[in-house]
């Protein structure tokens, strides 16, 4: 390897090392803070923050000692329960995905009622 060009892997290596640090110690100083904001300021961008950043093993596995429906109230319930089990974050169903999961969820109870019925 040429020595100009050993030398210009080496600057990117220690630009790249400057830059890894200097982030660190922002987001040890800011990070919960920005997190805060992007909440509050950007809620769609927060969401898909969580799923990017979570592995989505650990979003099911978090809500599977919650699988008991016991405590909802509506199919609209239900449904948020259903979509936190396939990975949607908490509070990041909207009003249309709410309403598709109650629509798949009649049809899933209809569908077993003809099995049932033997049809």
């Amino acid at each position: 390897m040429s020595r100009a060009r050993k030398s210009n892997l080496d600057f990117r290596h220690e630009l790249s090392v400057d830059f890894v640090q200097a982030l660190a110690a922002d987001w040890k100083e800011n990070g919960t803070a920005v997190i805060a904001r992007v909440r509050q300021d950007a809620p769609d961008k927060y969401c898909e923050l969580v799923a990017k950043t979570v592995p989505k093993e650990m979003l099911i596995s978090s809500d599977r000692a919650s699988g008991d429906f016991s405590d909802c109230q509506s199919q609209a319930d239900i449904a948020i329960r259903l979509l936190k089990d396939v990975g949607v974050p908490d509070g990041c169903a909207t009003p249309s995905m709410i309403e598709a999961a109650v629509e798949a969820q009649l049809l899933f109870v209809e569908t077993l009622e003809k099995i049932a019925k033997g049809n």
